[in-house]
């Protein structure tokens, strides 16, 4: 774990829960000064152990969904592979690519509003790279689950950002969309700076912040810690139930062990998926127990897969200008 202290761990915590959180009202919370407070957050920033800041949006509820791939490739040099993330990377609608250790060697999310433009994407991939694919899984991703970040601080506090499983058709116009792109990767970016950004007034950009937020597709600002510079290794455990029925008594123990931030309620292959954040091997091997211990005889099976790079990480539906 790296060398941060009580303060750094407290900020980063009320960052996460409300990353749009003014500094006045941060110092107040972890009663410092505010001129402490900036310094500290500049320093978590320009150090690395904050990538940046976020909005979490309920993608259902604009009729978005993902779809989790899996990929296990074969006859395939380094060189090859570095090729086949690279065309990966470069996709339309791909909002997550990861290389991964474990049963399957790449996973990747594709955000698509119908199901044709999957099989787009998939048809042309699979007839330019599917001699290296040894197996192909994938996943619906029904509900995301984004857990608020306590495996630095664990405070009192806890939250459970959700979208539900029923596609929407909320209709953004134009300048919505500019303001959740904005928003997508730099959720602290300034109000004046926002609406300059978005061509309209700070009093027209406040407003629509709150009808976002209060129509339910703003669900949160978070943060975006550097797993990597805390000295923590990221797994995702996909899980298999023999009733799927218990999803959320899963996520509920994954989220009690305040070491998971993200965990997903699947259709397909696996029915949940937990992302774990631990200091070690020993650490993770106690939570894969203690999951075991409580659902013996309630799950099929269970695979786990260690991040080893993230090629690229887009918070919110890439294909809104499209």
């Amino acid at each position: 774990m790296a060398e941060l202290d009580l303060l750094d761990r407290r900020i980063m915590y009320e960052l996460d829960l409300n990353a749009r959180i003014s500094a006045s009202q941060l110092a107040r919370k972890v009663r410092k000064s505010k001129e402490t407070v900036n310094f500290r957050l500049n320093r978590l920033l320009r150090e690395g152990y904050l990538k940046g800041f976020y909005a979490v949006f309920n993608t259902s509820k604009l009729g978005w969904f993902y779809v989790k791939v899996y990929l296990k490739f074969k006859d395939t040099t380094p060189k090859k592979e570095t090729e086949i993330f690279e065309y990966l990377r470069t996709q339309p609608n791909i909002s997550y690519l990861a290389s991964v250790e474990g049963r399957y060697d790449c996973l990747l999310l594709v955000n698509v509003s119908q199901m044709a433009r999957m099989d787009s994407f998939l048809s042309a991939f699979m007839a330019r790279y599917g001699e290296f694919v040894q197996e192909k899984d994938m996943t619906v991703m029904l509900s995301v689950h984004r857990l608020n970040q306590k495996f630095l601080f664990a405070g009192k506090e806890s939250r459970d950002w959700a979208y539900p499983y029923e596609l929407g058709s909320y209709a953004l116009d134009a300048t919505e969309r500019k303001l959740l792109a904005e928003l997508s990767s730099n959720a602290r970016i300034p109000l004046l700076e926002l609406a300059k950004k978005c061509n309209i007034s700070p009093t027209a950009a406040s407003y629509r912040l709150r009808k976002l937020e209060h129509d339910g597709i703003i669900l949160a600002y978070a943060s975006s810690p550097n797993f990597d510079k805390l000295g923590l290794r990221f797994v995702q455990v996909n899980i298999s139930l023999k009733d799927p029925a218990i999803r959320k008594q899963i996520i509920s123990y994954f989220d009690a062990t305040n070491k998971c931030l993200f965990a997903i309620e699947m259709l397909g292959k696996y029915d949940v998926l937990a992302e774990v954040h631990t200091q070690g091997e020993q650490e993770l091997q106690k939570i894969i127990n203690g999951f075991r211990e409580r659902f013996v005889g309630k799950y099929a099976d269970y695979d786990l897969s260690t991040i080893t790079k993230e090629y690229l990480v887009v918070w919110g539906p890439m294909a809104w200008q499209s």
